[in-house]
C-alpha cells in the first residue's frame, strides 16, 4: 500500500471513530438522517463518511464514472469525498466454471457529488420523477399500506396514541381522522416497529428513537414535511451508549429505512415484467 493510500485509509478510520458520536448531537442528527436516506444503499460507514465530508451530497460517483458514463467533468479544485471501497481477490476453487471472489479488505476511494461537476444534465427516470413530489400524500399512504409486511387497520383509538404495532396480532392500528401527513408519518413509525421490534428485546427509549428515526428518514426521502419532528433527548440517550451500541442502532435505522424505501419504490415504480409488479399509484 502506498504512503498516500495508507494515509487516506488512516484518516478515514479516525473520522469514523469520532463521526458516530458527533452525529448524535441535537444539531446534526436530523440532517444526518436525511443524508442517510439519500444514500440508503450504501454501508453505514460510507453514509457517515459522505455526510461528514459533504452533508448536502445527493449523488456521488468516481471521477471516471462522471466522465465516461455521464460526460460530466469534475470542476477544477473540487475536493474529493473519501469513502471505503471493497478489495476483492479471486478465490482458488476446484470448480472453474465461474470465477469466485473473496473480500480481502478495504481501500480508500475518491468520489465527487454531482454538485461538484459540470456538463450535460443527468437523465432522470420515471421512478425518480414520481418520488420528487409528483405523488400525493394519499398515494404514498396507499403505497405504504401495500408495502407493509403486516396488515394496517384504521380504528378509533381511545388513548392519545396516533397508532401502535400489536405484537400478538402482528398488525398495525392507526387512528382514524388524522391529517394525511400525520397518517403517513404514523404508518412509517409503526412499520419501523413491526420490522425492528417484533420482540421487545430493547429498552423502550431505544425502540422509540429507532422507529422515529426511520420515520423521519423515509419522510425526508419522499418529501413529506418533517418540520414537526424533534429529537430533544438524542444527545442524552446517546451518552449512555458505547460506540458499538450507537453503531448498531444507526445500522438498524439505515437498514430498515432502506428496506421500506425499496418496498415502497416497488409499488410506486414497478419493474416491467416483474412477477411482483403492482400498478403505479
Amino acid at each position: 500500500m502506498s504512503e498516500d493510500r495508507g494515509s487516506y485509509l488512516y484518516d478515514i478510520t479516525e473520522k469514523l471513530k469520532t463521526g458516530v458520536q458527533d452525529v448524535f448531537s441535537s444539531e446534526s442528527y436530523q440532517s444526518y438522517l436525511s443524508a442517510m436516506a439519500r444514500f440508503h444503499t450504501y454501508s453505514l460507514n460510507n453514509t457517515l463518511l459522505i455526510y461528514m465530508q459533504y452533508p448536502k451530497a445527493t449523488y456521488v460517483a468516481g471521477y471516471q464514472v462522471w466522465k465516461d458514463r455521464f460526460h460530466r467533468q469534475v470542476r477544477k479544485g473540487e475536493k474529493a469525498i473519501r469513502i471505503l471501497a471493497p478489495v476483492r481477490r479471486k478465490k482458488k476453487t476446484e470448480n472453474q466454471v465461474r470465477e469466485e471472489y473473496r473480500l480481502a479488505g478495504f481501500r480508500s476511494a475518491a468520489v465527487f457529488d454531482i454538485s461538484q461537476t459540470e456538463g450535460p444534465e443527468v437523465p432522470v427516470n420515471l421512478c425518480r420523477m414520481l418520488k420528487d413530489g409528483q405523488q400525493s400524500h394519499g398515494q404514498l399512504r396507499e403505497a405504504l399500506m401495500l408495502a407493509s409486511l403486516v396488515p394496517v387497520h384504521f380504528e378509533d383509538i381511545e388513548t392519545d396514541a396516533y397508532g401502535f404495532f400489536r405484537r400478538d396480532e402482528n398488525d398495525i392500528v392507526i387512528r382514524k381522522g388524522l391529517s394525511e401527513t400525520q397518517t403517513v408519518k404514523t404508518i412509517l413509525h409503526e412499520m419501523a416497529h413491526s420490522m425492528m421490534h417484533a420482540k421487545a428485546d430493547r429498552e423502550r427509549s431505544t425502540r422509540e428513537i429507532e422507529a422515529e428515526s426511520v420515520a423521519y428518514a423515509v419522510s425526508s426521502y419522499y418529501g413529506i414535511d418533517t418540520s414537526s419532528y424533534s429529537f430533544p433527548y438524542i444527545a442524552v440517550w446517546s451518552k449512555e451508549k458505547d460506540i458499538s451500541q450507537l453503531k448498531e442502532s444507526l445500522d438498524r435505522i439505515r437498514n430498515t429505512s432502506g428496506k421500506i424505501i425499496s418496498l415502497v419504490d416497488t409499488v410506486l415504480c414497478p419493474v416491467p415484467g416483474s412477477r411482483n409488479q403492482k400498478p403505479v399509484l
